[in-house]
């Protein structure tokens, strides 16, 4: 993109029906001072709006219904910032393989000023705006989000909040974040920014800096100082999201990082942005990990992949490499297999896909990560029919052979290993089969047998018409009829019931917490008898069983009544607090009784109607008190 000197305040071009005008000043001029009244008015104007959750009653607001984000599956993350010229290197030592190189400056413990005279030198002339947008919607990415400041606190805008950003303090004058909205309104893209709200190692008071500033002064994993870490909110933080959301035109989304202290200053980030922006999503990193979520999705953890379905809005933010940031040495690039695979398996389960790439300090993304991401997109410009607006596999099980999406009545079967007997089965499908056909050559009719027990064989062509996942299409009658997954009694006697093998009704949902290193997976929203959680069990060994539950309870939740049952045998059990939101502990709550072999069902609910969840569920275990002999 041509140089846009700093005097000549553009509007970003955005679509013809967008009623968003952005207006720039000239830091020089008076109007900066206007600029900075404005802002003062947005805080305050946040400050005093009413909750949107008491607003809302008994409704959900546009906000916490994301349905183009349900819709898109897949995004760009992009990590680019004065680290990226550093490319995991400094002063002869070198970020080791595996570990993050936009993490330098903590990692080596880079003084501010040392950092900041880094800083300075950032002149990514080879940036061309359209040049990213272009590559992503190729790859056949519906949104894009950039870090607008990372834990090294520099602005990757133009803020008059902090000098120490692009425009004021580098030899490169421009706006990235800037050219980078008006290239994907163009496109049709959705733009998003990522925001370090709680981290920022070049301010004093905020989160992170323990090597450089005033140990009696620093906020570090505990908040010491509550009204220092308040001065970092109130003079950096909230006044440059604030200029984000009115200076950027609509963002798709705030995505926050790293978590905040207290649940109540997370809200205030949520709040800022709903209220400026209702209709942007923010990520469920805005607030305490402990804590309930507080955004309008889940942000599994970096690189996570779910063991299986959440029944939450969720996405997966991944690398290409090792790291987020760019690294010089680090080429250990995922193949283009590798990522559609990954595509395949987060879109089959419920979720988005945001897989990042890390310019160099020059602004020119690596030709490595080009590479995956055009074959990326040849397979998308032929599947991605397959991808995007489709719900999660309606199958309770892992398919032997790959992956399952669905849209209306077409399910889509992804096959990674091709059968050897070259025939696809599918159990427990009781709809009738209308027809099945290549996802690429409708045209063609596949043979579809069903054997007594009522399972599938679709007859297959002798070879992959895809190496990496070839795509064919099943339209059945009706909603999908699948037979419930069956849990299975060991040997030992015992019976496990776990998140995975649960089913749930009415608001019961499956879910995951950031609680600790690698998260948490639970069922909750469970407050009327029919939010219920359920399980079809084989029980091959009658007897007596011990019941044990794991579950977690915050304070307040204590005395909640609920009901365990199997077949005409029921346990009440009180709901005791665990003191921690995601604290799970294990407790006995009395024995059932299964007095003869055959399928069983066991479902777990509230007693009766409750103004909170229930618990937080994490599993139950049957143990046989007698053996579990016959």
């Amino acid at each position: 993109m041509p140089h846009k000197q700093r005097s000549k305040r553009q509007q970003i071009k955005l679509p013809p029906d967008s009623a968003t005008k952005l207006r720039r000043t000239n830091v020089n001029n008076p109007v900066k001072i206007v600029r900075t009244l404005f802002l003062l008015f947005c805080f305050l104007l946040v400050s005093c709006a009413p909750d949107p959750q008491q607003e809302a009653g008994s409704g959900e607001q546009a906000h916490n219904n994301p349905s183009w984000f349900k819709d898109d599956k897949f995004g760009m993350f992009i990590h680019w910032g004065p680290y990226s010229i550093l490319g995991g290197e400094w002063n002869g030592q070198r970020i080791e393989q595996g570990d993050i190189a936009e993490w330098i400056m903590l990692r080596f413990q880079i003084p501010v000023e040392e950092y900041r005279a880094i800083a300075a030198t950032f002149n990514p002339t080879g940036f061309d705006a359209r040049e990213w947008v272009s590559l992503a919607k190729k790859t056949g990415m519906k949104y894009i989000i950039i870090t607008a400041k990372h834990h090294d606190g520099f602005a990757m805008f133009d803020s008059r909040v902090s000098g120490y950003n692009i425009v004021d303090f580098t030899p490169f004058k421009r706006d990235p974040l800037r050219e980078l909205a008006e290239a994907c309104a163009e496109a049709g893209i959705k733009f998003g920014v990522y925001y370090s709200h709680r981290e920022d190692w070049e301010h004093p008071y905020a989160y992170g800096n323990f090597w450089d500033f005033d140990s009696s002064q620093t906020n570090l994993d505990t908040m010491d100082h509550p009204e220092l870490f308040r001065r970092y909110l109130d003079e950096k933080s909230i006044p440059q999201l604030t200029e984000l959301l009115t200076e950027y035109g609509p963002l798709g989304v705030v995505w926050f990082d790293r978590g905040m202290y207290t649940q109540e200053q997370g809200q205030e980030f949520a709040d800022l942005v709903h209220n400026l922006q209702p209709g942007t999503l923010v990520n469920g990193r805005v607030g305490h990990y402990d804590k309930e979520l507080l955004g309008d999705y889940q942000s599994m953890t970096d690189n996570g992949m779910p063991i299986g379905g959440i029944e939450e809005y969720w996405e997966t933010p991944q690398t290409l490499n090792d790291t987020w940031g760019y690294s010089k040495s680090d080429s250990n690039w995922k193949t283009p297999d590798e990522v559609i695979r990954r595509l395949v398996t987060i879109v089959s389960k419920g979720g988005n896909y945001l897989l990042n790439v890390g310019p160099t300090g020059q602004g020119v993304i690596p030709n490595p990560s080009i590479n995956v991401l055009n074959a990326v997109g040849d397979w998308m410009q032929r599947n991605s029919e397959s991808i995007y607006g489709t719900s999660p596999s309606p199958f309770p099980y892992e398919l032997p052979w790959g992956y399952s999406t669905r849209k209306s009545n077409r399910l889509f079967l992804h096959v990674f290993d091709w059968p050897r007997n070259g025939q696809l089965n599918l159990a427990g499908l009781n709809n009738e089969i209308i027809k099945a056909y290549p996802l690429l050559s409708p045209e063609e009719t596949l043979t579809v047998d069903r054997d007594e027990d009522g399972d599938l064989a679709i007859s297959l062509p002798a070879e992959p018409t895809d190496d990496v996942s070839t795509v064919y299409v099943l339209e059945i009658n009706g909603e999908p009829d699948i037979d419930p997954y069956i849990v299975e009694q060991a040997e030992d006697g015992r019976i496990s019931l776990d998140y995975l093998s649960a089913s749930t009704s009415g608001n019961a949902q499956k879910r995951f917490n950031r609680r600790g290193e690698s998260g948490h997976f639970h069922i909750s929203k469970m407050q009327t008898p029919g939010d219920f959680v359920e399980w079809h069990v084989q029980v091959d060994a009658p007897g007596t069983y011990q019941v044990d539950i794991t579950y977690a309870a915050r304070p307040g939740w204590e005395n909640a009544r609920y009901i365990l049952e199997m077949g005409s045998e029921q346990i009440e059990g009180t709901v005791r607090s665990t003191e921690g939101w995601y604290e799970y502990k294990t407790e006995t709550i009395g024995q059932l009784g299964a007095n003869s072999a055959g399928r069983a069902i066991i479902r777990l609910y509230p007693e009766a109607p409750l103004d909170h969840y229930l618990m937080y569920f994490n599993k139950i275990e049957l143990l046989p008190t007698d053996g579990g002999s016959d």
